[in-house]
């Protein structure tokens, strides 16, 4: 909050005037006072002069500052307008002087610099609430001013920012707007135009009083935008252009600049920046951290969701239900769900579907977010299905006529989900420039969930699609993930050969990434497996199989595939009850087999009183590796649901129960004592 010291250009009694003098000695002295005193004084300046803007200003601030809900800001939003335009009455000549006059400047930047920290803060309240129209007006006031210099408010960079953040409306819901994304976007780049030209201009004046370097550092303004606008529409020698001068400058926003990594399938740098953000750009202000919700799909990529799960956890704990809530619980979401954890999933997501999100300082708008969460509500419902199938594959499962029912009922909630989903694509009109190009700055679906959103709705369509992206793209290392989908698609389509042909492109990639292209690799690997065994090409599908489970267990048991393991037992599997846990393991779906290249799974039953302690390990190479391994403890009442917990385990898919059966984990033997 700047503490100035500023004299009214507008008619004063004598009284009024040494009220406002009286007001604006106290306000300098605000900076040692606390939120309550704050609080106070502002009624208390308003209740002594109602028609001046410092107390407005105060309250105003107070609210915008502690403003965590539409309330909250709405709020914050009376203050503010009021202060706004009681500047503007005021002190409405001191707004418009432009001089090159040392003392006629330092009369009038005070007020100028005041008026900007009003309008920032307005418009930013304005946006927070989804209200742009009213944005882009305190904006043209501004600019209407024409101030030698508009500070922290950068009208016209702030108006090619809101053309831009609202490309996908037209002129129906805002009117400033234009008839569609491209066209809002190309209206943006005119605004950045004008600013160039505007800012140009202005230093004729301001390099009299300002650094050389003053004029610089509005140019890069300009550049700032320049490369958001041209990631997103995939110009990346211009990105790279503008890029290359923030950074030269170290001006730069790392954010900015992973978002840009991202989009050209450079994943390891755009971690990296991400990373670097959460130091740079974790400020106090309200703002959407981009960087936590991308670190999670790319951890995602990575074949670890466990780090994702674990970083975002951490954040929802730090942050509680602030701004950025909504879409950390999606990217939680997200996590589980790649661990296998469905009912988890789910319970997050619903928490993101009940939060009013507030999508702050960022292009991430409403739409995107709706899409998201109906998204992972589609997939979980899907998932939950193939649960409850892989958990019952009895021989008999299909002559019991309640399975008939409840896979019935799964379907018809699948497609109720699907419909919706279906209405949300086809309403987006950015989904052929954001969805379908995959790793768009704007697309916050991994390329996995856009494989599962398209599929079914025209294989023919998209096959074209992707094969004209390898052809026109610019992006070499995403043309993988295009021939990928083209592998998927086509085998949808029956032709195992050209899906075959496609995918092993993708494994022959040069660019391939052992890392960060691990879910990639581990799908084409299941998609191998199954177009290998279409082509009685067995051997090569038992390989694919194996090579899906060692890149990414925690999807297998949901796949098409069957997963084959060898199986030791030992220890006290003799009794009864041990032979039941074995049986509901057997009666999962899974192929046990005696094929020594199958994956070994050992299991070691004790009991322990009237429990089982269970050790287990599958994927065991010999040499003491094993993909999945650890031991649960499973007292007599939770023995019902054991087998089908155990067979989680082995694909290292960590359920805690099903059906409200909890699994203790033991502790070890040292805890034991010291509790004692």
């Amino acid at each position: 909050m700047l503490l100035l010291d500023v004299s009214s250009s507008f008619a004063q009694s004598p009284d009024r005037a040494a009220v406002r003098a009286k007001i604006d000695e106290e306000r300098r002295n605000m900076f040692s006072w606390d939120e309550e005193q704050v609080h106070q004084k502002a009624r208390e300046f308003i209740n002594r002069d109602s028609t001046y803007y410092v107390g407005y200003l105060i309250e105003g601030s107070f609210r915008y500052e502690r403003a965590n809900d539409i309330r909250g800001f709405e709020l914050a939003t009376k203050d503010l307008q009021k202060a706004f335009d009681l500047i503007e009455r005021d002190f409405g000549a001191k707004l418009r002087v432009r001089t090159a006059d040392l003392t006629e400047y330092y009369n009038v930047l005070p007020i100028q610099q005041e008026y900007c920290n009003v309008a920032y803060l307005l418009a930013r309240c304005w946006q927070n609430v989804e209200r742009a129209d009213k944005a882009m007006l305190v904006y043209r006031r501004v600019q209407e001013k024409n101030m030698q210099n508009d500070y922290s408010v950068e009208a016209y960079n702030s108006m090619a920012w809101l053309c831009h953040r609202n490309r996908m409306y037209t002129g129906m819901k805002f009117s400033f707007l234009k008839n569609s994304p491209k066209e809002n976007n190309d209206l943006a780049k005119r605004y950045l135009d004008s600013a160039a030209i505007k800012y140009r201009n202005d230093a004729e004046l301001n390099l009299r009083f300002y650094d050389p370097r003053f004029l610089q550092n509005q140019l890069l303004g300009i550049s700032w935008y320049k490369a958001i606008l041209y990631t997103h529409e995939f110009e990346l020698d211009s990105a790279q252009f503008y890029y290359d001068q923030l950074m030269s400058a170290g001006w730069y926003s790392s954010n900015n600049f992973a978002n840009f990594c991202y989009s050209v399938g450079n994943f390891r740098m755009a971690e990296e920046y991400y990373i670097e953000a959460e130091d740079r750009e974790n400020f106090r202000e309200k703002h959407t951290r981009e960087f936590y919700y991308m670190r999670g799909i790319i951890d995602i990529y990575k074949g670890k969701p466990e780090e994702a799960d674990s970083l975002l956890q951490n954040v929802i704990d730090q942050q509680g239900s602030t701004p950025g809530f909504g879409w950390h619980s999606i990217a939680l979401a997200r996590a589980r769900y790649y661990e296998g954890l469905t009912a988890e999933s789910q319970k997050r997501l619903t928490k993101a579907a009940n939060f009013q999100e507030l999508h702050i300082g960022t292009t991430w708008g409403p739409e995107q977010y709706t899409g998201c969460v109906a998204l992972f509500n589609y997939l979980n419902k899907v998932r939950q299905e193939r649960e409850y199938l892989f958990e019952n594959d009895e021989w008999w499962f299909w002559l019991n006529p309640v399975n008939w029912v409840i896979a019935v009922k799964y379907k018809m909630q699948e497609n109720n989900l699907r419909l919706l989903l279906a209405s949300l694509l086809v309403s987006s009109p950015e989904r052929g420039d954001v969805i379908y190009p995959l790793f768009s700055s704007e697309n916050l679906m991994s390329f996995d969930e856009v494989g599962e959103l398209i599929e079914g709705f025209s294989n023919e369509y998209f096959i074209k699609y992707f094969k004209q992206q390898l052809e026109t793209d610019k992006r070499p290392a995403v043309k993988k993930y295009f021939r990928f989908m083209i592998g998927k698609l086509t085998l949808n389509e029956g032709d195992e050969d050209e899906a075959i042909d496609y995918l092993t492109q993708v494994l022959d990639d040069p660019g391939l990434d052992l890392e960060f292209d691990k879910l990639l690799i581990a799908r084409t690997h299941e998609l191998l497996a199954l177009a290998y065994d279409e082509n009685g090409e067995e051997e090569r599908s038992k390989q694919a199989l194996n090579n899906f489970y060692e890149t990414f267990p925690q999807l297998v048991p949901f796949s098409e595939n069957e997963m084959r393991f060898r199986i030791e037992l030992d220890g006290d599997v003799a009794d009864a009850e041990s032979n039941n846990i074995i049986s509901d393991l057997k009666n999962c779906t899974i192929d046990w087999t005696k094929d020594e290249d199958a994956p070994l799974v050992k299991i070691t039953i004790n009991k322990e009183g009237d429990a089982h302690l269970i050790t287990y390990s599958a994927g065991d190479n010999g040499l003491g590796g094993a993909i999945a391994s650890g031991l649960f403890k499973v007292s007599k009442k939770e023995r019902k649901d054991a087998g089908a917990l155990l067979a989680y385990r082995l694909f290292g898919i960590k359920k805690e129960n099903l059906g409200g059966v909890v699994v203790n984990i033991p502790k070890p033997q040292a805890e034991k004592k010291k509790e004692k």
